[in-house]
């Protein structure tokens, strides 16, 4: 008999899973809320080797170890870090930017292209609505709030992500970030080019009202003199939650993506988890493999992401000018970008024992452990 799965949200998650199904001869009904492929707003987004280790090539696995193609914006060789007060530059093959849209090229649309599964566009549809049609449940909308609902989300940051379209002289190549505790509330601010006369510009700041956001973006962009060297062409904005869920399968229902918990809370990465947890998803209804087991590399990875976040939130601007120049030390810049070491560890120490830091705050910021 041939399994009957729905996939709630045909976003990154949801349609990397529809694409492993279909493979294994499953046709997955899948719903979405919108009425289109993609995102509201364009923007940039960036598969840093970085975060996605023990994978040092994101775009290399997913195509032949995933057998999902899918094509970068362009390959980025240098990053820019920028503190208060400090600067450190690393050159290499570093990572992919992304789109993030509804241009053909956006990773969705890459996605959407490879099913032939039926998308239900403009359903909003809960798990509840569909047990007693299917066997499988999917849920994949990108949400915290069905995983709230049933118990399993743990909530590790909330922010919110204001973002420009710039037009200007830009390096195609290159990723600039800022840390800066006054401007991100212990978040960041990145630069990703869409080519060498149009970029994006986006702060995510954490754990502040709404009210307050427009504050934040006018003081970055007065601090950096950024009006001064582009001309804005568009904003937009967007709440983000980042958490974890206690199981990855419950009943019948399959927790993938932002809503699996996938969105790591260091960077807010999450396009290669949710690729990675939808085939896994499709693995383990297809074979009933045990979908937790097939998970455990990215929930642990999450959990090592949501230690350094806590060592994020608990750093002054003063730890983020000494993290910088701990990474001008000779040989660990290449030894934090250009090798398959767990560098999260090796910063982690390297942001714990700052001279503004003691021990009290270095085990109140690790959860006491």
């Amino acid at each position: 008999m041939t399994l009957k799965v729905a996939i709630i949200g045909a976003g990154t998650s949801g349609l990397s899973c529809a694409i492993e199904l279909e493979k294994q001869g499953i046709s997955p009904v899948i719903f979405e809320c919108n009425d289109f492929i993609g995102e509201y707003h364009s923007h940039v987004s960036a598969f840093l080797g970085l975060i996605t280790r023990p994978v040092a090539d994101p775009i290399v696995y997913i195509n032949r170890d995933l057998g999902i193609k899918l094509k970068p914006l362009n390959r980025f060789r240098k990053v820019i870090h920028y503190s208060p007060n400090n600067q450190t530059v690393v050159s290499g093959p570093l990572g992919y930017f992304m789109i993030r849209g509804r241009e053909e090229i956006s990773v969705k649309n890459q996605l959407y292209a490879q099913i032939k599964s039926h998308v239900h566009f403009g359903s909003f549809v809960q798990p509840e609505d569909l047990e007693n049609e299917f066997d499988h449940i999917v849920v994949a909308d990108g949400q915290w709030t069905i995983p709230a609902r049933y118990g399993i989300w743990q909530e590790m940051m909330r922010t919110w992500l204001k973002g420009g379209i710039f037009e200007g002289d830009f390096e195609d190549d290159t990723l600039h970030m800022w840390l800066d505790k006054e401007l991100t509330n212990g978040a960041y601010i990145y630069l990703a080019p869409y080519s060498k006369n149009k970029a994006v510009i986006a702060q995510i700041v954490q754990n502040i009202e709404h009210a307050e956001l427009n504050d934040y973006w006018y003081r970055f962009l007065s601090s950096r003199d950024i009006l001064k060297k582009y001309n804005l062409l568009e904003t937009w904005e967007l709440p983000h939650h980042a958490g974890s869920v206690t199981t990855n399968k419950l009943n019948k229902m399959y927790f993938i993506g932002a809503s699996g918990g996938g969105a790591e809370p260091f960077l807010g990465f999450g396009q290669f988890n949710a690729i990675v947890a939808g085939v896994m998803a499709a693995k383990s209804i297809a074979t009933g493999a045990d979908m937790n087991f097939l998970m455990k590399d990215l929930t642990k990875k999450g959990q090592q992401m949501a230690d350094f976040r806590s060592l994020m939130n608990s750093a002054t601007n003063k730890d983020f000018d000494h993290l910088l120049t701990f990474m001008k030390t000779p040989g660990l810049r290449s030894l934090i970008y250009k090798t398959d070491i767990n560098i999260l560890d090796i910063l982690a120490k390297g942001l714990s024992f700052m001279p503004s830091r003691n021990k009290g705050d270095i085990l109140q910021s690790r959860g006491g452990k």
